[in-house]
């Protein structure tokens, strides 16, 4: 605290130090920004109690569309109330972890701001994982309920049977477009069964008399949602009611968002994923907009309702592609004006198919703000949204936040526009890993007395705070000569040759250098698989490419992969993020070929 009123009254005074190049001396990046906006106050509130209140006024507003249901604020409170007593009747208890296994519906939604008024955590489930998965889980979560969709009595049971869990909601396939849950029959009585229905909601919460105490603060735990698990499984992550609002008040300090209240954003990640659920949902209701669901998913039937009015789109790279494959040519999709995108790079090839694509649907006027984050920092760490696109970056790192670039083997500190690798403070960093100190303990770094995650992701920070990403750690392989390769740097490079549509980079085991770069590469339409394009596509590495923001771009002999494989598609996970560990273990299962037969042919 000393520290930061010297550097303010230096600030107000206008003392200047000899600038150093660190930032974390210099803190360029933080000029032109109030003391108040880096170092903003979180209330102390939940989210959902924080989401009412700034809705107090926009009770007309819709909340949420989801295609054939629309809820406007003041039904999206006054229901959220009704489930919340239902909860309490049911004996959720502050702490209990509720699971939800469905898509991304109205009543997934509900369920988490229920369970946040009355201090219960919500996880959210892919509603196809196996169902020996979702067992798995609710052991582990120790649930006392199970909120899932279009299940029959026979899982229910085999579910309840195998698990702690007490009660198993379920909506059912003709409920998925009904506002309320008031059941017909009133002499139902919920007390005979485990088994509800999402209707027996308002009878169970008419059981409970007077007022639900929904005074809960910012340091309870909110949510546990996954990271994406694109190379290794998926690490539960414990956000808070803090991180949650840290992160929307770090995100609107750095943006500059429209007023427009009537907006539209479309939510197309799963929920389970802090991308999906905490910025495409929660951040939206935080702004006051409508967020956009699609509980059965995209299709070329429910296009046209789906995607009517929509202005942002919350989405990957990947979402280009399936825009682009599901979408007739006759709708009209001129009401989009910003397409944010984060995950996997987004490069100048998805821009030009993005273009053409919106083009094609009337709108020559998309933005396209490719931003970055992790599960651990509630998805966001930068954000390009209505800030000047400085190509090449992932735009600025979130204002309130405390950004620090070291070299991964020393942990010092580089200087502005030095490469190393991203750590992050800040109140929206996580809380833990559940139920892994070690892992938390590993991901966390103290530098100087701070508290600081680690994001794996290597790059470089500017004198404006703009992040230039060029690579991720966990996504790198070491030759026996020490040299590093970077994966996603070659792949990147891979994408400019004007034969290739899309391109994986994995290691693949090699006696001779421990690894050599194996290169899974879809070709553009037109372009016949052969020796001849694989030639082409190795010599076309050794040159050089000159982007349209004049950036040059190379890459090293060593760094050329030895080996080239066409594929017809690229495999994605269930976050649309290439699914580099199906291509890892690809590799490694062909290296294990080789070897095999090339030790016969000794014998």
């Amino acid at each position: 605290m000393k520290e930061e009123l010297i550097e303010l009254r230096n600030k107000i005074i206008g003392l200047k130090k000899e600038p150093t190049g660190y930032p974390s001396i210099d803190k360029t990046h933080e000029e032109g920004y109030s003391y108040f906006k880096l170092h903003p106050i979180i209330p102390n509130l939940s989210i959902a109690n924080a989401v009412d209140l700034i809705n107090l006024f926009n009770g007309n507003q819709d909340a949420v569309d989801s295609i054939y249901l629309s809820v406007n604020y003041r039904e999206l409170q006054k229901n959220s109330d009704i489930l919340a007593k239902s909860f309490k009747e049911l004996g959720v208890r502050a702490g209990d972890i509720v699971t939800v296994c469905m898509d991304n519906t109205y009543q997934a939604i509900l369920v988490f701001l229920a369970a946040n008024k009355i201090g219960a955590i919500t996880t959210f489930l892919n509603y196809r994982e196996s169902k020996h998965e979702i067992k798995n889980y609710l052991n582990l979560f120790e649930s006392p309920i199970l909120v899932n969709f279009n299940k029959d009595s026979e899982y229910n049971e085999e579910i309840k049977r195998d698990t702690k869990v007490r009660n198993i909601i379920t909506l059912d396939e003709k409920d998925l477009y009904t506002k309320d849950f008031n059941e017909k029959d009133n002499t139902k009585l919920y007390g005979y069964s485990d088994f509800i229905t999402f209707n027996d909601l308002g009878i169970i919460s008419s059981f409970q008399k007077g007022p639900i105490n929904k005074l809960y603060g910012k340091n309870r735990d909110a949510l546990l949602l996954y990271t994406s698990g694109s190379s290794g499984n998926p690490k539960t992550v414990v956000l808070t009611n803090e991180n949650v609002l840290a992160n929307g008040i770090y995100c609107k300090s750095t943006i500059n968002l429209p007023q427009d209240k009537n907006e539209r954003c479309l939510s197309f990640v799963p929920f389970k994923y802090p991308y999906g659920f905490a910025t495409s949902v929660l951040l939206t209701f935080l702004c006051g907009r409508t967020v956009v669901v699609l509980p059965e998913g995209l299709t070329r039937e429910n296009a046209k309702d789906a995607l009517k009015n929509i202005n942002y789109y919350y989405g990957s790279p990947a979402l280009v592609d399936v825009l682009k494959n599901t979408v007739p040519d006759d709708v009209d999709l001129s009401s989009g004006h910003t397409f944010v995108t984060g995950g996997d790079f987004w490069t100048e090839k998805t821009e030009k198919t993005a273009n053409e694509f919106f083009k094609k649907h009337n709108n020559d006027r998309m933005i396209y703000c490719n931003g970055a984050g992790n599960a651990e920092t509630v998805a966001t760490w930068s954000s390009s949204v209505g800030t000047p696109i400085k190509k090449g970056t992932v735009g600025k790192i979130l204002v309130g936040s405390d950004p620090i670039v070291v070299d991964s083997d020393t942990m010092q500190e580089v200087k502005y526009g030095e490469e190393g690798t991203l750590l992050i403070s800040g109140k929206h960093v996580f809380r833990e890993y559940y139920n892994n100190p070690e892992l938390t303990n590993k991901e966390i770094v103290n530098i100087n007395g701070k508290r600081y995650y680690n994001t794996r992701t290597i790059g470089s920070l500017d004198e404006d705070r703009y992040f230039k990403l060029t690579g991720r750690e966990s996504r790198f392989y070491i030759l026996n000569d020490g040299n590093k390769v970077y994966c996603e740097k070659i792949q990147n490079f891979i994408s400019l040759i004007d034969v290739v549509e899309s391109c994986v980079v994995v290691p693949k085991p090699n006696d001779e250098t421990r690894f050599s770069g194996k290169a899974y590469i879809v070709l553009k339409n037109g372009i016949d698989a052969s020796d001849e394009v694989k030639k082409y596509i190795i010599d076309e590495c050794s040159k050089e490419y000159i982007l349209q923001n004049g950036e040059k771009k190379s890459i090293a002999s060593f760094e050329i992969p030895s080996d080239i494989e066409f594929v017809d598609k690229i495999q994605l996970t269930d976050a649309d993020k290439i699914d580099y560990l199906f291509y890892e273990n690809e590799a490694n299962n062909e290296y294990e070929k080789e070897k095999s037969k090339s030790l016969k042919l000794k014998k």
